[in-house]
């Protein structure tokens, strides 16, 4: 399982017109800076329920779009 989260912010960042970025996010969400960055950098071996649903409110998207299944 990998995260998908440095697309979403790109996505977002493109569609929007306004720079989007891990240590802003991490901010806006009140997540530690630490979480947002090991989730993006797939260094997590649990992913918090709390943190995943703060972020697909956020990207307004489903886990699914988060974390996605690809082989290494």
């Amino acid at each position: 399982m990998k995260s998908n989260l440095h697309v979403l912010v790109a996505e977002k960042t493109q569609r929007d017109g306004k720079r989007v970025t891990l240590r802003g996010l991490a901010r806006d969400l009140e997540i530690s800076t630490y979480t947002i960055y090991a989730l993006a950098d797939n260094k997590l071996n649990e992913y918090p329920r709390d943190v995943l649903e703060k972020i697909c409110n956020y990207f307004e998207c489903e886990v699914g779009d988060l974390l996605v299944m690809r082989e290494e």
